[in-house]
């Protein structure tokens, strides 16, 4: 089909609001003529593929079940260092030091009190749940040969619990790993294996790279203004966020103008399901 003829019959699938639809319509028409083959799938993990279950506390994130599973020690310590450089990041004054800082600091409390993985596992999975939509949408991938990557300033081991849970294949995870004795406590950290905030980017990793050249296009999904910028280029990246704040997090009129200046599109409804038809409208 003609790109003219392409843009005039595009429509918005309903629950994705975008700023432009056109501008939207013209990166779908490139999109379907680079065909499944020439596309990637670039996805954050927490509060974008995982919500909290009924009854849960706001916060299920990685991190989060991580510190509850501190002694109380350690959750002072751990929340001095979310206060001082949470208060950074909602600013957007941190720094890439700053971000290795926090991250590392945490990362070493998890040693030093060892935590148990096994009783993490329980937790996190008896707290939160698979966002609705998700499943279709790696299937989607999957049926067409799309590699799908997760890539996520959280724990890599958590991912994987998580996905084993709701049979979710991704193709590769990008996340800081853990080392476990063999009684499943956490005793250390893959520092070269470090993603936090300000790195969770393709061009921070190689086998992000890799897949980029040979699947330029990509589709990337977030649910915060800092993972626009999980993939680089503009034309040859569909960008959709979940609006999914946090407590300390205030959603205006403004947030979502910020959002639509960052991203094609923006997600309210809290499912996936308007993204799969976008998709689907595209490979098939």
């Amino acid at each position: 089909m003609p790109m003219s003829k392409r843009l005039q019959n595009f429509v918005v699938p309903e629950g994705l609001i975008v700023a432009d639809a056109y501008a939207l319509a013209a990166k779908v028409a490139g999109f379907a003529h680079a065909g499944a083959a020439g596309i990637h799938a670039v996805f954050d993990f927490d509060r974008t593929l995982t919500v909290k279950k009924p009854g849960s506390q706001d916060e299920v994130t990685t991190w989060h079940i991580l510190q509850a599973h501190l002694p109380e020690e350690g959750r002072l310590k751990y929340q001095k260092l979310f206060e001082k450089y949470r208060t950074l990041e909602l600013s957007g004054d941190m720094t890439q030091q700053d971000a290795v800082d926090w991250w590392s600091a945490i990362l070493d409390l998890f040693v030093e009190h060892r935590i148990d993985l096994a009783e993490v596992e329980e937790d996190f999975l008896d707290k939160a749940s698979i966002r609705p939509g998700t499943l279709e949408l790696f299937k989607l991938f999957a049926d067409n040969n799309i590699p799908t990557i997760i890539l996520s300033a959280g724990i890599r081991e958590v991912i994987d619990i998580w996905c084993r849970k709701y049979n979710i294949k991704p193709s590769l995870v990008i996340s800081t790993a853990l080392v476990l004795d063999e009684n499943n406590r956490i005793i250390g950290w893959g520092q070269d294996t470090l993603v936090h905030i300000l790195n969770k980017s393709e061009a921070t990793h190689a086998e992000l790279l890799n897949i980029q050249s040979r699947r330029p296009k990509a589709f990337l999904v977030g649910d915060s203004l800092d993972d626009a910028a999980m993939a680089s280029g503009k034309q040859d990246i569909i960008r959709t966020r979940i609006l999914d704040p946090r407590a300390d997090e205030i959603v205006s009129v403004s947030e979502e103008q910020k959002t639509l200046e960052k991203f094609d599109a923006l997600i309210k409804s809290g499912s996936l399901q308007p993204l799969h038809e976008l998709v689907e409208g595209i490979i098939t």
